[in-house]
């Protein structure tokens, strides 16, 4: 008979090899452990044939227990009854085959017996000291599981957080996806709109603006009832003080406020004028607070000179509101400040101290300026209100639809437009039409000049922000 070993690190893995290799019907001779994991040795039924007489009686492995042994003989027995109850003596062959099937019996019943339950082990009872300890790991386990959670719960809240701001973010974009197709489909209906949208565009208004105004455009109207249309409608948004109620004619306490540069003191030296010529020197107060710019005071002072009246220095809040009470009777107190930047901050400091001693502000704002930097100077410059605005160095300007744009959007009332250096006969009371008329006049260079393609494409980029 052939014999054959199999290893495999447990007996299962060495039963399907053995399985694999021999088949079903193999037989089982021994099993061992060794180093490399559990050994089988079997052979396969098929060389039984070829198996010689042998005594009935096999000694079984060594490496058997008296449990595995007594299984065996209980095995053989059982199989000798079996063959005593048959007519026909077995062949030696059969009790070889009888033996090797009891023995496999018994490693099977070994291998995949269920391992017994171990005994309840009882657990020692706490003493007192271990009790306390054990309390404190409990609360100390509670306090990080609590803290977790709150990090957690954290967490989660800042998740939900940035989930709601994208999906704002995507319904904005939607949004103005849509209104630019609107836009287009307008355009497309009504080339009239397009035509207007360029036409302010080129004339320094902002593109929001531009297209605000173009949507309205009623159709079926003609290029010059177009020009009458727009002219309307820029000078009922254009809040301009009227001249019997302007700055000499109503009187009151004002500060001239603004960046560095617009013409503060000039525009106060032409205010004082008129206010001279009309109603005397003695109706006039001059205070200038400028101590930063060397010969700020000078100047004014000699303006001040010029026109026979006195000119004050205030340094601080209180030489303020002692000088503006010493002029109570006064029908008009010009005060001529420092010129600062729209980020500094020293803007909020001045305008709390003008506002404390209930002085009204009035902006300069530079008509040369961008328009992004104009819309900041208001934004800054009009935290606690602005009596109004006067558009200074209109002179020099090309376009002036960036300053009307910025004044009609913050809805700052307009006192005056000044055109030059010259005291007093450069200031003048603000016109709508004068204005309206110089702004759609007035047209970008050929190098600034916007070309039809790049027209369509600019007029579908503006947001859909409302002004």
């Amino acid at each position: 008979m052939k014999l054959k070993k199999f290893t495999a690190p447990t007996t299962r893995e060495a039963l399907q090899k053995l399985r694999a290799e021999l088949g079903e019907d193999a037989i089982i001779l021994s099993t061992k452990q060794t180093a490399a994991g559990t050994e089988v040795l079997a052979a396969s039924s098929h060389d039984l044939d070829a198996v010689t007489e042998k005594p009935a009686q096999q000694a079984a492995p060594a490496s058997w227990t008296r449990a595995d042994r007594a299984q065996m003989a209980q095995a053989t027995e059982r199989q000798s009854a079996e063959r005593q109850s048959t007519e026909r003596a077995p062949t030696a062959a059969e009790k070889v085959a009888q033996q090797v099937a009891a023995q496999r019996d018994v490693l099977i019943n070994r291998t995949f017996a269920p391992a017994p339950a171990p005994a309840p082990v009882l657990a020692p009872q706490p003493t007192p000291i271990a009790a306390a300890r054990e309390f404190a790991n409990d609360d100390m386990l509670s306090e990080v599981a609590k803290r977790r959670s709150m990090a957690a719960s954290e967490s989660m809240a800042q998740e939900n957080t940035a989930v709601l701001e994208e999906i704002r973010q995507m319904r904005q974009l939607l949004k103005d996806q849509m209104a630019m197709m609107t836009w287009r489909d307008t355009l497309e209906k009504n080339p009239q709109r397009g035509e207007l949208w360029n036409l302010l565009t080129q004339s320094g208004f902002s593109p929001l603006f531009a297209r605000t105004v173009a949507e309205k455009l009623p159709s079926g109207l003609n290029d010059n009832q177009v020009q009458d249309w727009v002219a309307n409608v820029l000078k009922k948004n254009l809040n301009v003080i009227p001249g019997d109620k302007d700055v000499v004619e109503t009187g009151g306490t004002f500060a001239l406020v603004g960046p560095t540069g617009v013409g503060k003191t000039t525009t106060t030296a032409k205010l004082a004028a008129r206010c001279v010529v009309k109603y005397g020197a003695d109706s006039l107060g001059l205070i200038t607070t400028d101590s930063y710019r060397i010969g700020a005071q000078d100047q004014l002072r000699i303006y001040g000179k010029i026109l026979g009246v006195q000119v004050y220095t205030a340094q601080t809040h209180a030489d303020l509101l002692q000088l503006r009470n010493s002029m109570q009777r006064k029908r008009l107190i010009l005060i001529d400040t420092v010129g600062m930047g729209q980020r500094d901050s020293r803007v909020a400091e001045q305008t709390k101290i003008l506002t404390d001693s209930h002085v009204k502000r009035i902006l300069l704002l530079n008509a040369t300026s961008q328009p992004e930097t104009l819309d900041d100077v208001v934004r800054h410059y009009k935290s606690t209100g602005l009596s109004g605005a006067i558009v200074s160095k209109l002179d020099e300007a090309i376009k002036i639809g960036g300053v009307l744009d910025v004044v009609m959007r913050h809805k700052l009332a307009l006192h005056y437009i000044a055109t030059g250096q010259r005291v007093p006969e450069d200031l003048f009371p603000a016109n709508p039409q004068v204005l309206v008329h110089r702004a759609l006049r007035s047209r970008s260079g050929q190098a600034f000049q916007t070309s039809s393609e790049e027209l369509k494409w600019k007029m579908a980029q503006v947001s859909t922000t409302g002004i």
